[in-house]
């Protein structure tokens, strides 16, 4: 007969076990998980092609549309699937180029402006000379240094939940030491707790999720969004962002410019976009109630309405008057 003693420790480092299995097996899942498929609005399937970066990579590139070219730059995650709901509607105007970043440093130096210098390649695989330029959270300071670097291949730049520096003293303790949680959640544990959770995380604006009705969505997205790149990659990036402040460079780019902020956003907040927008010599600011740092995703319908409406504002700006109708008391001449 087992002592209660014994049995209890058994129970526990049964459950143990069984924990780690799980936890085990949802790695590899999660790993081996395919990204959701992006597509046209049509509903076709898009094949992505491969771009060769400096340093060998290889990366993965989406191109659908006809029309001036639209670069869509993502976030610390580095995946184009976050633009899962501009794609299909931005590519009925535009060229849409949605593209992953880069894996690793590899071949290359560790710095920042590498990805601005990604930027032009991937520009050129396309044949396109120029763009307009919407960079997402991290991509938003990518965006920026490549029109810095290369303002003549930017006609516009849109920058979503921005940063032009790192700084995450206005998150608080309580509130960081829940993204953690808030990460791991979504990644491994059960997906009707995942959805009980995130409702939570939106009420509290934890990490990427937001109180807005279309929290739902950003759920979805992470459910569906490639595990590609581990979080550690995800820590070199950063790293080379860290000590660099860009809001000097933003004086100098001249290119007409949106900031779009999410006024629910605790970690790029309203605060820092509209001192972007400040900043910027030639610049809208927007700013979408209840959204939070995923504007795109859970407010997609405003968010692409704000961005088309000022493309077509700057388009009808760039058009010569129509010359004025004919006199009606002038007939025509022959």
């Amino acid at each position: 007969m087992i002592a209660p003693m014994n049995l209890g420790k058994l129970i526990w480092l049964g459950a143990g076990a069984a924990a780690g299995s799980y936890l085990a097996y949802r790695r590899r899942s999660n790993l081996s998980r395919q990204p959701a498929l992006l597509e046209d609005p049509r509903g076709s399937v898009l094949e992505p092609m491969t771009v060769e970066l400096e340093g060998g990579e290889l990366l993965e590139v989406v191109s659908v549309g006809q029309g001036p070219a639209f670069l869509l730059v993502s976030g610390l995650s580095g995946d184009k699937e976050v633009f899962k709901y501009q794609i299909g509607p931005f590519s009925e105007r535009y060229k849409v180029i949605a593209i992953d970043l880069r894996d690793s440093f590899k071949g290359v130096k560790a710095e920042f402006d590498q990805f601005a210098r990604d930027l032009a390649v991937v520009l050129d695989a396309c044949g396109e000379t120029s763009a307009i330029v919407l960079g997402l959270s991290f991509g938003a300071p990518i965006a920026m240094r490549f029109a810095k670097l290369y303002p003549e291949r930017v006609s516009r730049l849109i920058l979503s939940n921005a940063l032009a520096r790192l700084d995450l003293s206005h998150v608080g303790f309580n509130k960081t030491l829940l993204i953690p949680f808030a990460r791991l959640s979504s990644r491994f544990l059960p997906e009707f707790m995942v959805r009980k959770l995130a409702r939570y995380w939106g009420r509290l604006g934890v990490w990427v999720y937001d109180p807005s009705p279309g929290n739902d969505r950003i759920v979805e997205y992470e459910l569906d969004s490639p595990r590609r790149v581990p979080m550690s990659e995800g820590t070199v990036r950063m790293d080379t962002f860290r000590k660099l402040d860009l809001r000097d460079d933003l004086l100098s780019i001249a290119q007409p410019a949106l900031v779009i902020s999410g006024a629910a956003d605790g970690y790029t907040p309203p605060a820092w976009q509209r001192e972007i927008a400040r900043l910027l010599p030639n610049s809208t600011y927007v700013e979408i109630p209840r959204a939070g740092h995923l504007a795109l995703i859970s407010q997609a319908v405003t968010f692409n309405k704000v961005i088309l409406d000022w493309l077509a504002g700057l388009e009808g700006a760039d058009q010569p008057p129509s010359p004025p109708p004919p006199h009606p008391l002038k007939g025509s001449e022959g």
